[in-house]
């Protein structure tokens, strides 16, 4: 019904009355409509021991869980099934599990199960001879501590040098104080090994067995033990005539035991009617010497450097003229002209012996 105020204006005034009223009609016609046709979805949620239903127009499971009064942070989803107008989530309860291996530490979550489902749900391919406390069939349902040790055993092979001696052989057909030396070669050979790993450090390493690929070849020390063939002067005829004591004598002749060896040239003499310088008589043995170079009473022995003359035992004792033009020469006392003939003049082996 319309009422009209005083002033003839009162349906202009009852107008504006109804414009909010309108508005707030619409608004919460539009509201009943989303209500009545919007989508709400059921779900039941479950965690082993009760199930809670929820009504909600999300379809967002997180939502649904923490309207359900599940800490996300807490709770696994185990599945999602969805039948009958009804959505079913199983949901399990997490606990904190920390698993140490070595010096390291990881924390994971995990629902109620064993040792082993846990450490495999960690990715660890846990074989017989890994090391694990708790074992694997422990059931753990709460904050859980786990020691795992990772073994394993790798096998391998390298090559390596396989050394060469030398060895010491003794030959009679090599002079004594003489060696010689024959270098050797070093071998290869493969080492075929099983290494034990634990938690990816090597602890110990086995040889299982060693295949040669190539022998060594040993070298060869060989020390002569042939002894010089010794004789004595005794058994060597000599020019000179002189009592000479045993002077032993080497292979070659010359004496084994001796001062000093020096090589100088030789002029034979024969009598000449004088005693030596030294008063004695000339006898083959005595022979004349430069006193400044080889003293008198010097003994020696001397053979010729060609070794067609074993002059033997000698002493000095006498001189000659021949020091002013040949200082460093002797001369051999001879029974005769022949003989000095014979000899001639040429270089001889002295050996001092004292």
């Amino acid at each position: 019904m319309l009422r009209f105020n005083k002033s003839g204006l009162g349906f202009v005034k009852f107008t504006k009355m109804r414009m909010p009223l309108v508005a707030l009609l619409l608004i919460a016609s539009i509201c009943a409509a989303t209500l009545l046709f919007g989508t709400v979805n059921t779900f039941a949620v479950t965690d082993g021991e009760k199930t809670h239903k929820v009504h909600t127009l999300s379809t967002n499971v997180s939502d649904v869980l923490t309207v359900a009064g599940f800490n996300t942070n807490e709770y696994k989803v185990l599945s999602v099934d969805a039948g009958n107008g009804v959505t079913n989530i199983a949901v399990a309860y997490t606990f904190p599990v920390y698993i140490t291996m070595g010096d390291k530490t990881i924390e994971t979550n995990a629902i109620e199960s064993t040792v082993g489902e846990i450490l495999k749900n960690e990715g660890f391919n846990v074989d017989q001879y890994d090391m694990v406390e708790p074992s694997l069939d422990t059931v753990v349902s709460d904050t859980a501590y786990i020691d795992y040790t990772n073994i394993d055993y790798i096998t391998g092979s390298y090559t390596e040098a396989i050394p060469s001696t030398i060895k010491t052989v003794y030959s009679s057909k090599l002079d004594a104080g003489t060696t010689t030396l024959s270098e050797g070669k070093d071998g290869e050979q493969q080492v075929n090994y099983t290494a034990k790993v634990v938690n990816g450090v090597t602890v110990e390493t086995v040889v299982n067995e060693r295949i040669t690929l190539s022998a060594a070849v040993d070298g060869t020390k060989t020390i002569g033990t042939k002894k010089a063939a010794v004789t004595t002067s005794e058994s060597v005829k000599t020019i000179s005539t002189l009592k000479a004591p045993t002077i032993e004598l080497d292979e070659n002749g010359n004496p084994v035991n001796f001062k000093k060896h020096i090589t100088v040239q030789a002029t034979a003499y024969t009598y000449t009617g004088n005693k030596c310088s030294t008063g004695v008589a000339p006898q083959p043995g005595y022979i004349a010497v430069n006193p400044n170079v080889i003293p008198y009473g010097t003994k020696m022995y001397i053979k010729s450097s060609d070794g067609k003359f074993i002059y033997g035992y000698a002493v000095a004792a006498d001189t000659g003229g021949f020091i002013k033009s040949r200082p460093n020469n002797v001369d051999l006392f001879m029974t005769s002209k022949a003989a000095c003939t014979a000899f001639g003049r040429r270089n001889v082996e002295i050996y001092i012996l004292e």
